[in-house]
């Protein structure tokens, strides 16, 4: 009789390990900011951009042209070009990327391009002045202006041909580089009681790298001369928008599932992006009286407040959900919430 009495209270306790190891947890995937790595000052939500690049030898240059210079020189260039479509576009590209960060509002004016008559780009344009920002300011209705200042890009490409054997049989292999650097310089103006300005700079490279069997095959691999040039003028501007804003990264968050029909009705506005509708449900049961529930429900709060963007908030519920009963989800939850707030 005592060793049935002893078996029943170990299978207990195995029972009371399992059931309290299989916590019900579910997975969603979220959009996160990063913050950029050179905030712009808070007061700067609106920003009015304009391109003051364009020098009398900027040209739309013609994609066929291009095409024929690149053949010409047998698939060999190293040369500048100062095309007109790529500088308006890496002004766009920047817009587009700062508008899609929710940080800011962006106008980019139909008449945009400030006059320059500075050929080939050679020194520096005479800074604006007050009066000249605060109009371009006042007529858009802006914090700010932000002006393309110079842009340039350099396209060099490489074409060679290696001879060898396949199966006994000779070959040649076909390899051809396509390489844009492009170069841009930025003035950032805050028209305060004294004009405020900020100068940024952008210096990177964008390539394609291509193998054929013949060389009409390996050609028509290759971008078009004007369309790398635009393609690396895309990416002239979003590297700018990256530095200045806040971008967005793909994550991964778990959320607890109660068990209790009434808050996990909160589960369905969550898998809509309802948070608000969500957080009003859990609220109901955060003063639950059993310790693992309030847990739960806390810990599902603090979600809530950092997809309504409140990490202060958010840190303040994980806390609670630590304190109520511990997990380590609620554990790593706190130390990933305060580091994105020392970030900010």
């Amino acid at each position: 009789m005592r060793l049935y009495s002893n078996c029943g209270v170990l299978v207990s306790l195995v029972l009371l390990v399992i059931l309290s190891s299989c916590v019900s947890t579910g997975r969603i995937s979220i959009q996160v900011s990063v913050p950029a790595k050179r905030s712009l000052p808070n007061e700067i939500q609106s920003i009015v951009l304009m391109n003051r690049s364009m020098t009398p030898e900027f040209s739309d240059l013609n994609q066929d042209s291009l095409e024929n210079l690149f053949i010409r020189k047998k698939l060999k260039l190293d040369k500048v070009f100062l095309d007109s479509i790529a500088a308006d576009t890496t002004l766009q590209a920047l817009g587009n990327a700062m508008y899609e960060s929710g940080r800011f509002d962006l106008v980019i004016p139909l008449r945009r391009n400030l006059p320059n008559v500075n050929l080939s780009n050679k020194g520096q344009l005479p800074s604006l002045t007050l009066p000249q920002v605060k109009q371009i300011c006042n007529e858009f209705k802006t914090d700010a202006l932000l002006i393309l200042e110079s842009f340039s890009e350099k396209v060099n490409t490489s074409f060679h041909v290696e001879a060898g054997f396949s199966n006994g049989v000779p070959v040649k292999d076909y390899n051809a580089y396509v390489q844009v650097a492009y170069h841009s310089n930025w003035k950032l103006y805050q028209p305060l009681e004294k004009l405020m300005m900020a100068r940024f700079e952008v210096n990177d490279t964008i390539f394609w790298e291509r193998d054929g069997f013949t060389l009409q095959e390996t050609y028509e691999k290759l971008p078009t001369i004007k369309e790398a040039l635009i393609d690396g003028a895309i990416e002239n501007g979003e590297n700018l928008a990256s530095f200045i804003s806040p971008s967005w990264k793909s994550a991964e968050r778990i959320y607890f599932i109660t068990n209790n029909l009434d808050a996990d009705k909160a589960i369905e506005h969550l898998k809509k992006n309802e948070w608000k509708e969500a957080q009003d449900i859990w609220l109901k049961f955060s003063a639950s009286t059993s310790p693992s529930l309030r847990s739960k429900i806390e810990y599902n709060l603090a979600l809530a407040s950092e997809m309504n963007g409140n990490l202060k908030e958010a840190v303040d519920w994980a806390r609670k959900s630590f304190q109520s009963k511990y997990s380590k989800a609620a554990e790593d939850y706190i130390r990933l919430l305060n580091s994105y707030i020392e970030n900010k």
